[in-house]
């Protein structure tokens, strides 16, 4: 059977959790309860078709923990459904249906299939997702950045923690964007510093979705970042490279390219940053909740 199961259970899903028993918890989302008895059936599931092997007894971790991952966003997803008011409905799964059906995938458990469908619909719904109206995104922006699935950053790198600590004296506590750029041109040993003023740009331009962070840059960095406040400058922050200071800039600099990626794809933006804010924590048995990863890892 192709991968095409496994790659859609990874997708951003939705899927009704109902209450269940503290023993029954394979992770809270929120306070909300993801069920192990979920999680558990999808991985039978996966043993029946071919997706997953056992191995004395036991399927392999990374297999429960990507499933995992799956279902705590399915939680997250479901949560940004309902506040934008939209909701999965007849229309969405009957689409979802044909489009399994036109898979022709053989010896598909109801139980998986019924997941599937819910996923599938999911993504459609997300897909319709309004932007938020531009006053809720400055709000959200300047409570805590990340909550809009993005972060628009400039930095400076040196080589020792003193240095960005003179740095850091000559930015003051709440420096412009202005003049934390020339500041990253007087200290950063970043090629090109001078231009760029020590601005991070990504695939969508000056603001770097979360999730391309978490895939290609060091992850001490990423904890800075997802820590920062709009306007204030980090304490020295040591990665593989060096010691950086860490700028998420305020939101009057970039409200145009935050605006017009959140208009490009609310839905998926929403998403990042609802799961970025998200209080989860995961059943020790399975592993733990990496913010740095957005994902389940191995404990």
């Amino acid at each position: 059977m192709p991968r095409r199961v496994a790659a859609t259970l990874v997708a951003v899903a939705w899927l009704g959790l109902g209450g269940c028993a503290a023993g029954d918890t394979a992770a809270t989302v929120n306070g909300a309860r993801v069920r192990a008895g979920d999680l558990e059936q999808t991985v039978n599931d996966f043993v029946a078709l071919g997706e997953a092997t056992l191995l004395a007894g036991a399927v392999d971790g990374d297999t429960v923990r990507g499933l995992l991952t799956s279902l705590i966003r399915a939680q997250v997803t479901d949560t940004v459904i309902k506040d934008s008011g939209e909701s999965v409905n007849d229309g969405d799964l009957a689409a979802a249906r044909v489009e399994l059906e036109s898979q022709d995938v053989p010896g598909l458990p109801d139980t998986l299939r019924d997941l599937i469908l819910r996923l599938n619909a999911a993504q459609a719904v997300l897909g319709r997702v309004p932007a938020p109206p531009a006053d809720e995104i400055a709000r959200r922006y300047a409570s805590d950045p990340k909550s809009v699935g993005m972060l628009c950053l400039r930095h400076l790198v040196v080589n020792e923690e003193s240095e960005a600590r003179s740095a850091l004296a000559d930015l003051g506590t709440a420096p412009s964007d202005d003049t934390f750029a020339k500041v990253a041109g007087k200290y950063s040993f970043e090629p090109g510093a001078n231009e760029s003023g020590g601005a991070l740009r990504g695939q969508a331009g000056e603001c770097i979705s979360i999730n391309e962070y978490q895939a290609g840059f060091d992850r001490d960095f990423v904890r800075g970042a997802l820590a920062a406040r709009a306007g204030v400058p980090t304490q020295p922050v040591k990665s593989s490279f060096g010691w950086h200071v860490i700028y998420v800039r305020p939101f009057e600099s970039v409200r145009e390219s935050v605006t017009a990626n959140m208009s490009a794809a609310p839905g998926e933006y929403l998403l990042l940053g609802a799961l970025a804010t998200a209080d989860i924590t995961v059943a020790s048995r399975y592993g733990r909740w990496d913010p740095l990863a957005g994902s389940v890892v191995a404990p």
